[in-house]
């Protein structure tokens, strides 16, 4: 609280009370109100001028209010609230926005994290495929510089083994032949296959058309077979139809 000291009235200023510190709250600029306070005139125990100040923390945020001009180490603390304290549905709205502020930062903290975690996997990633690029790179130069003197060697080994080994040419040469040999008897053979195939394809079309033949005379004797039983059944029918005739004929004839 603030008090008047015995030589208030001669300076005009007033004095803070002794007393523990208090902890000033996190503020907000407010070009309106900053600065040295001239009007209420408050010195705090150091014998400074207040300065004037906003505040941006808790359900407090808004509230003026002045404070020692001195650095956080050496401040004495708040030495007067400009504004009463804010009304108990805006104090509740401000903890509830604080709340959400907390939340975000809190996520923002962690996504943060991740994002570095991510990023310092990534990295080593990066850095073990580098490597594996770099020795990839190295092993292919070597064989590269291997497949260049190759053939230096092969020439020199070649001379020698043509010196030393001549009968090795000769039964390669007579290998190769009978490979040569070997091939065009199994050209030929498969030309013989081919031709039977030929022959096979050959006999089952003449089979299938053979079989085809003689369904089609089977089915015309079926019709002709059929068309005889029907000329048979009416020969019949007319036979019968005539002896019926003759019959009547007959006993007419008896009757006269």
């Amino acid at each position: 609280m603030v008090s008047w000291s015995d030589d208030s009235e001669e300076s005009g200023y007033e004095y803070s009370s002794g007393g523990s510190p208090i902890k000033i709250p996190a503020t907000i600029e407010d070009p309106n109100y900053s600065g040295v306070d001239d009007e209420v005139m408050v010195m705090c125990e150091h014998g400074q001028p207040a300065k004037r100040h906003v505040c941006f923390e808790g359900i407090s945020t808004g509230r003026r209010f002045i404070a020692c001009g001195l650095d956080e180490a050496s401040s004495c603390g708040v030495v007067h609230w400009v504004d009463e304290e804010w009304p108990e549905h805006l104090q509740n709205a401000l903890h509830k926005l604080w709340l959400l502020y907390e939340d975000c930062q809190r996520a923002n903290r962690m996504a943060c994290l991740e994002h570095s975690s991510l990023v310092h996997n990534l990295t080593s990633q990066k850095n073990k495929l580098q490597e594996t690029y770099e020795k990839l790179v190295e092993d292919v130069n070597n064989l590269l510089d291997t497949q260049d003197n190759i053939p230096k060697e092969n020439e020199v080994q070649q001379g020698e083994h043509e010196e030393i080994t001549p009968p090795l040419d000769n039964n390669i040469s007579a290998l190769k032949e009978q490979l040569g040999a070997m091939d065009a008897e199994n050209k030929e053979l498969k030309q013989k296959v081919d031709q039977l195939k030929s022959i096979q394809v050959a006999q089952g079309n003449v089979i299938r058309n053979l079989k085809f033949d003689h369904l089609k005379e089977k089915e015309k004797l079926s019709t002709e077979r059929r068309n005889l039983e029907f000329h048979i059944a009416d020969l019949v029918k007319a036979s019968d139809k005539n002896k019926r005739k003759l019959k009547d004929i007959k006993d007419i004839c008896d009757e006269e």
